[in-house]
């Protein structure tokens, strides 16, 4: 059973691991998510898949690829290489309901047959699929796939805090491209009247430089007509 406060400690991680992202392009906010999400829920497996489109020859091909994995060393390798989602009929089946899927008998389910090694190697005994479909978008562009071992069973209260999980995800980084932009944009609010400054700085700096050099010649031609001792006589 997991516990209310689980909750509040996801949705943490799910903050703190945006504001990395925000601020630093090289790190993966989804990994750090899904590691957390997977301790939570007691899995040993997760895996985030992105659903892509794009037009090849006037058709529509939709794609998946992994974005995030645990355990890393096991996905690391395999990060975003776009495969054919029909390639993956049980993400292409949970893209289809756009609701929470559970297959419960991973080793004889006709969808999975196409990973049935790791699935015995594994001894995995059910997995839940998790569509995100981000708040303005049409198409459902991430499932979360958790993968149960030894026997192991999600229970209604395991589900209700993924579908919990999941209604905070699509509000979040459905807005991720508006953080993002907003981040830009307060930057560029604040270089703007630095690089104003800067401008009128070296402007300054080089009119100063040029009365500068004409005093300096005047000073020396000065200079030149002035003897160097005066004789004074009484």
């Amino acid at each position: 059973m997991i516990e209310r406060k689980s909750f509040l400690r996801m949705m943490r991680t799910i903050i703190l691991s945006l504001r990395k992202g925000l601020t630093d392009p090289t790190v993966n906010a989804k990994q750090d998510i899904i590691e957390e999400l997977s301790s939570i829920m007691g899995v040993e497996r997760c895996v985030v898949f992105g659903i892509g489109q794009e037009q090849i020859d006037g058709q529509t091909h939709i794609s998946c690829e992994i974005v995030a994995g645990v355990p890393l060393n096991e996905y690391e390798w395999k990060l975003h290489q776009k495969l054919s989602l029909s390639s993956h009929p049980d993400i292409e089946d949970a893209v289809g309901t756009g609701l929470v899927m559970i297959i419960s008998d991973p080793r004889n389910d006709p969808r999975t047959q196409y990973f049935k090694e790791i699935i015995k190697e594994s001894d995995i005994s059910e997995i839940a699929y998790l569509p995100l479909r981000y708040e303005d978008d049409e198409q459902w562009t991430e499932i979360i796939v958790l993968d149960a071992v030894h026997e192991k069973r999600f229970d209604e209260d395991e589900i209700q805090f993924c579908l919990e999980v999941a209604e905070f995800l699509n509000i979040i980084l459905g807005r991720e491209t508006l953080l993002l932009q907003h981040f830009r944009d307060a930057i560029i609010n604040r270089m703007v009247p630095l690089e104003g400054f800067a401008v009128k700085l070296r402007d300054n700096l080089q009119a100063t430089l040029s009365y500068v050099s004409i005093i300096y010649r005047e000073a020396e031609e000065i200079s030149s007509l002035l003897p160097r001792k005066l004789n004074r006589r009484l």
